[in-house]
């Protein structure tokens, strides 16, 4: 979160890119995590960058639908087979395919969302969509860059 308020909420590149890499807090909540926590830390974390940025909630409402529509994607994308037993969604413990497309979606909803409440003018819904998509594009990047920087995948040594 203090990398996203200090840094990436001072990158605006051209007007239409805005990375919100705290998202990746709420891809990554434990799958046996009580739905109503997770909603709940989900406003906790929307409220926090509403606060830090003089916003009006629109984090908040955002990062709420995000955890609201969460437990379905995970169900659909991740656990689509049936058989998958992930306690923590991340790009060690997802097949990379299934993660960057659930990854993808939660940031796209997200970042729909935000700047819709931002404008919230019709007129503008290419303009939303465009800023939307492209700061999509530059977060979910940045999020699997941190991920395969962080998590990454150890490999067995054989003698």
């Amino acid at each position: 979160m203090l990398l996203q308020l200090f840094v990436l909420d001072n990158i605006y590149l051209g007007g239409y890119i805005n990375p919100c890499l705290y998202l990746l807090f709420i891809a990554m909540l434990p799958t046996s995590m009580a739905p109503i926590l997770m909603m709940l830390i989900a406003f906790g974390t929307g409220l926090v960058a509403d606060v830090s940025s003089n916003m009006l909630g629109f984090n908040v409402f955002a990062c709420t639908a995000v955890a609201f529509l969460r437990g379905v994607w995970l169900d659909n994308i991740i656990k689509g087979d049936g058989d998958a037993d992930i306690e923590t969604p991340s790009i060690r413990t997802v097949p990379y395919q299934q993660y960057s497309l659930y990854l993808f979606l939660l940031l796209l909803i997200f970042t729909f969302l935000y700047h819709f409440l931002l404008v919230f003018d019709f007129r503008e819904l290419p303009s939303i969509l465009l800023t939307s998509l492209l700061s999509t594009v530059v977060t979910w990047l940045l999020a699997v860059l941190y991920q395969s920087l962080l998590f990454r995948k150890d490999k067995k040594v054989e003698n």
